[in-house]
C-alpha cells in the first residue's frame, strides 16, 4: 500500500498540510529551522517510499497538462505524412510541458473514462468524429482542434490549403502544353475534405484553360492505367490525389513501356520521401506537415488558457515542387486535343524553358 502524507506527517512531528506543502516545493521562508524541517520531511518521504499521486496533484491544480488524441481509425495518423504532423505535435506539446494521451474511439469506451473523466485538458483530431463522441465534447466544453480536416464549422482547425496546391499541379501541366489531363483519385482514399479541395482547385484551372475536365474517382490503379494507354484519345498527364497513386502509376506505366515524362507527365501530392528517389524523381506538391503539429499544438494550449471564443482557422500553404516526372508536349496548332508520341518532347535541357515558362503559382 502506498504511503500517505499523513503518515509522513505523524513520523515527522508535523501537520499533513506542512508536508504537502514542502512536498510540492513550496517552501516558505529562508530561517534555519524551516529548511531543516523541509530537508528532514524529504529524507522521511524517500525512505518511506512516498509517491505522489500526478492525478490528483493535476486535478488540485485544475490542469492534467494532458491533451487527448482521439482517433476511431488508426490508419488516419499512423501513414503518410500525418505521422510527421503527429511527431511535431509531440515535440510542440513537450516543449510546453504537456504530454499526448490516445483516446481510441471504440466499443470498449475507453475514451470516455479520459476525455469525460478529467484526464486530459484539450484534444486533436484527425478525422470526423461519430455523432455522439462529438456531441458529449461540445457538452464537456473540451477544447479541441481539428487537423488537417474542415469537417466540424464549430472546432479550429489547422487545415492545408489542397485547392492552391491542386490548381497549381494543374496549370503546371498546362503551361507545359498538355491539353488532356486527367485527376486520379485511387479506391482505397477514405472521404475527406481534401479530395472535394483538390477535385475543386483541378477543376478550376481546367476550366480557366477552356480544357475538358476528366476524372478517374475512386476506382483501382488498373483503371486508371486503362484510360492512359488504351484508345485514341489519351491523356498526356495526370494529376494525383496523392503520391500513393503516382506511385502506383509510375510503376505500372513503367511495364508498359510508357515513358516519363516522355508520353506522359505525372504530379503527385504531399511530397512523401521516397518520392524524390523514384526513378524519375516525382514532381509533387508539398507542405510542411510539421507546421501542421506545431500550429495544432500552439491552438489547442491557447484555447485551454483562454474563454470560449469564434473558432480559429489556420491555413499552412503548399508548393509545387517541380522535379523529373512532368514534361512540356508539343501539339500540332490545328489541333486542340488530340497528340501522338511525335509531338512529345523528351525530357532534358531542352526541357527546362518550358517548365519555366509555365508560369505555374508557387506556393510558400
Amino acid at each position: 500500500m502506498s504511503v500517505t502524507i499523513y503518515e509522513i506527517a505523524e513520523r515527522a512531528g508535523v501537520s499533513s498540510s506542512t508536508v504537502a506543502r514542502i512536498l510540492r516545493g513550496d517552501v516558505r521562508g529562508s530561517h534555519r529551522r524551516g529548511a531543516e524541517t523541509a530537508q528532514r520531511i524529504r529524507r522521511l518521504a524517500r525512505e518511506m517510499g512516498y509517491r505522489p499521486n500526478l492525478r490528483a496533484r493535476a486535478f488540485s491544480r485544475g490542469r492534467t497538462h494532458g491533451i487527448g488524441l482521439l482517433y476511431a481509425d488508426d490508419a488516419w495518423i499512423f501513414e503518410g505524412v500525418n505521422t510527421e504532423v503527429l511527431s511535431s505535435l509531440v515535440r510542440s506539446l513537450q516543449g510546453e510541458g504537456y504530454h499526448l494521451v490516445f483516446a481510441p474511439i471504440d466499443k470498449g469506451g475507453s475514451w470516455e473514462e479520459i476525455v469525460l473523466g478529467g484526464q486530459i485538458d484539450g484534444g486533436v483530431v484527425f478525422q470526423p468524429l461519430p455523432p455522439d463522441v462529438a456531441k458529449a465534447l461540445r457538452d464537456r466544453q473540451l477544447p479541441l482542434v481539428l487537423l488537417g480536416d474542415d469537417s466540424d464549422p464549430s472546432i479550429s482547425q489547422v487545415i492545408v490549403d489542397d485547392f492552391a496546391g491542386a490548381y497549381a499541379a494543374t496549370k503546371h501541366l498546362i503551361g507545359l502544353g498538355h491539353r488532356r489531363v486527367l485527376l486520379f483519385v485511387h479506391e482505397t482514399v477514405k472521404a475527406h475534405c481534401s479530395i472535394r479541395e483538390r477535385q475543386s482547385g483541378y477543376r478550376a484551372a481546367m476550366t480557366e484553360a477552356g480544357l475538358e475536365a476528366r476524372e478517374c474517382m475512386h476506382v483501382s490503379e488498373g483503371e486508371a492505367l486503362d484510360v492512359l494507354v488504351r484508345g485514341d484519345v489519351r491523356p498526356t498527364a495526370v494529376v494525383c490525389y496523392s503520391d500513393l497513386e503516382s506511385t502506383l502509376l509510375v510503376h505500372g506505366l513503367w511495364q508498359y513501356g510508357v515513358a516519363i515524362p516522355a508520353d506522359v507527365s505525372v504530379v503527385g501530392f504531399n511530397d512523401v520521401f521516397a518520392t524524390r528517389h523514384m526513378t524519375p524523381p516525382l514532381t509533387t506538391v508539398g507542405f510542411d506537415a510539421g507546421k501542421i503539429g506545431q500550429l495544432g499544438a500552439e491552438l489547442v494550449l491557447k484555447e485551454i488558457g483562454s474563454s470560449p471564443t469564434e473558432p480559429t482557422v489556420l491555413t499552412v500553404k503548399p508548393r509545387l515542387i517541380v522535379r523529373g516526372s512532368t514534361g512540356a508536349v508539343l501539339l500540332p496548332a490545328q489541333d486542340n486535343g488530340a497528340q501522338g508520341t511525335n509531338g512529345k518532347v523528351a525530357p532534358g535541357k531542352n526541357n527546362k524553358a518550358s517548365v519555366d515558362s509555365a508560369q505555374a503559382p508557387v506556393f510558400t
